[in-house]
């Protein structure tokens, strides 16, 4: 009996002993693992200046809401700095501040550039910049829009179809090639749905001018303006529209709960600012070797938004007409026998204006 209970004693020992061996290796690989992980890096940073507020509709927010998306899929951080004035001054506070917190890329999200602000991006070499221009470019920049005007001449199409009156409305900011060749489009759409229509254009002067958009609208309603559409940043004028009974194509985003409202044009900046990331991530630039990103309806980046009820059938027809002649590269928007407003010929029967054209010169 007395020899049983010392063997047990000496298997519980040797018991205890393995498991204490054991729990020491196991403190022991834990250590070493904690000691060789890689440090863990911090979140990449990407800046966005601009001119409106964030969840202010319109330019603005689609802008915002694109890129915050995004970046939350690649696991960026994005650091906003909101109502940014013109003044190169502001631009070179903004900068600083982003440079200290490490941001890598900015994105400035307007079209009207202070003329200063090529020679501040040079001071800047390690951040790469997002600007919607072709006026300028920079080995730091990348050029970035979208080939809206694919969709608005379609909303020219429908304005063509829609209008009772035959006068067609456009609110537009300033003379500049990135509104002239959506409004030129337009114009195109509305002479090949109604060849007989007429297009009065209200000049605002600026992107942003509420009181100016307003008048705009009802001027034009003076005019006998019975649809329209517009290109300005925020939705002043689907309001102004939609109390003066004007049916109106949105500039942006739809807006259902408007009667008035036929459809939106509108971009997928969401796609557009993942590329661009993902591919800074890849390769530690986002540009490509012309320095321009420019993309549309081929690249499913520009689409009309469902049309609402009060669209014809007529004009049903030739919006999916024309996106199937589009998808096979057929009848092109500045293709063809195209006249100025002083019947001066821009483009023969043969002609397809270029895209280096369309981008940097459109008058």
């Amino acid at each position: 009996m007395k020899l049983s209970e010392e063997k047990r004693l000496e298997t519980r020992q040797r018991h205890f002993i393995m498991g204490l061996a054991c729990l020491i290796l196991l403190c022991i690989v834990v250590s070493v693992a904690e000691f060789h992980t890689a440090p863990k890096m911090p979140r990449q940073k990407v800046g966005m200046i601009m001119r409106g507020a964030k969840d202010e509709d319109g330019w603005n927010k689609v802008q915002y809401e694109g890129l915050r998306d995004a970046a939350k899929e690649l696991g960026m951080d994005v650091i906003v700095k909101e109502n940014a004035l013109r003044s190169i001054g502001d631009y070179q506070k903004i900068l600083k501040s982003f440079e200290k917190q490490g941001v890598q890329r900015v994105v400035i999200t307007w079209h009207r550039y202070p003329p200063e602000l090529r020679e501040l991006l040079r001071q800047y070499p390690k951040i790469e910049f997002i600007l919607q221009t072709t006026e300028f470019s920079e080995e730091n920049m990348l050029s970035c829009s979208t080939r809206l005007f694919e969709v608005q001449y379609l909303a020219g199409l429908i304005a063509g179809y829609q209008t009772e009156t035959g006068v067609v409305g456009y609110v537009a900011p300033f003379s500049c090639v990135e509104v002239n060749r959506g409004l030129n489009a337009f114009a195109i759409g509305v002479k090949r749905a109604n060849p007989a229509a007429n297009i009065k254009v209200a000049w605002t002067g600026d992107w942003n001018t509420p009181d100016r958009e307003r008048a705009a609208v009802e001027s034009l309603a003076m005019e006998n303006v019975d649809v329209l559409s517009y290109q300005q940043d925020g939705r002043t004028v689907a309001d102004a529209a939609e109390r003066e009974g004007i049916d109106y194509i949105d500039a942006h985003e739809p807006h259902p709960e408007h009667k008035h409202c036929l459809t939106a044009v509108q971009s997928d900046w969401r796609t557009v600012y993942h590329n661009l990331l993902s591919r800074h991530v890849r390769t530690g630039r986002m540009a490509n070797v012309n320095n321009y990103l420019w993309q549309g309806f081929l690249d499913h980046i520009v689409s009309v938004a469902p049309l609402s009820e009060w669209v014809s059938p007529r004009a049903r027809e030739a919006i999916a007409r024309s996106v199937r002649d589009r998808a096979k590269g057929e009848h092109l928007i500045y293709g063809g026998e195209i006249y100025d407003n002083n019947g001066v010929k821009r483009c023969d029967e043969k002609e397809i204006l270029s895209n280096e054209y369309l981008r940097v010169r459109m008058n």
